[in-house]
């Protein structure tokens, strides 16, 4: 159609962003999927028949907390679900891609292979934040306190220019790092079983870590994440 426009990259980031936002998924992080593909070629994207097109990386800080717990309160159905922060991640998540004019496709966090895909080694490949000695991923302003969710690819053009890597900018030798060893060396492996049952060493690790300490997520966001439970008081729990 004459004088169409069509759309763009940086255009469709920015209505992506504005769409989710008001549902607390507040990180919104461009890239190339090329960049990916070549770092982790064994857990690779879509790519929608081009490697140069945009792919976004979608998390949240610990703004996401009060929207899932007003609709979790408003929807019996969500109240109920085994996972609700996961069905209310992906639902908001549909909905904002919903309106974009291209087509795009999406790979959670929680999905198994072959969909999984790499979310922190693409979190420091497309510039949101650093990956720590510790295995955190390390914003330069929230620290380590942020969920990484999704991966989109979308049927256009992604950025040309790859940005710097992120930098640590702390000293994990005296953060984080002596209390990933105080866990290990309390003989606590890191499966998803043993960290429920031991969550306060492994937030300990996190809380290690002097950046976004103003933005760390609220006691009951942290009990959600790490022991699984709206309710559990932090002295139930070694």
């Amino acid at each position: 159609m004459p004088g169409t426009t069509e759309p763009s990259g940086p255009a469709i980031t920015a209505q992506v962003r504005a769409h989710l936002a008001p549902c607390g998924l507040d990180l919104v992080q461009p890239f190339r999927v090329a960049w990916y593909q070549e770092a982790c070629p064994t857990h690779p994207l879509p790519d929608l028949g081009d490697p140069g097109h945009l792919g976004l990386l979608i998390g949240n800080t610990r703004a996401l907390w009060p929207r899932f717990l007003a609709a979790r309160a408003a929807e019996p159905a969500l109240a109920a679900d085994p996972h609700p922060l996961d069905r209310f991640v992906e639902r908001s998540l549909r909905a904002g891609l919903a309106p974009v004019p291209v087509a795009w496709e999406v790979r959670f966090a929680p999905e198994p292979p072959p969909r999984r895909v790499a979310m922190q080694r693409l979190a420091e490949i497309s510039g949101l934040a650093a990956l720590s000695p510790a295995h955190l991923s390390v914003h330069p302003e929230y620290g380590p306190w942020i969920a990484l969710r999704a991966a989109v690819v979308l049927a256009v053009a992604g950025p040309e220019q790859r940005p710097p890597a992120p930098a640590l900018a702390c000293d994990c030798d005296h953060g984080c790092l002596p209390r990933l060893r105080e866990a290990l060396e309390a003989g606590v492996p890191a499966s998803q079983a043993d960290v429920r049952d031991h969550w306060r060493r492994w937030l300990a690790v996190r809380d290690g870590c002097p950046l976004g300490r103003d933005h760390r997520y609220s006691d009951q966001q942290i009990r959600y994440h790490y022991a699984g439970d709206l309710t559990l008081d932090p002295a139930d729990r070694g």
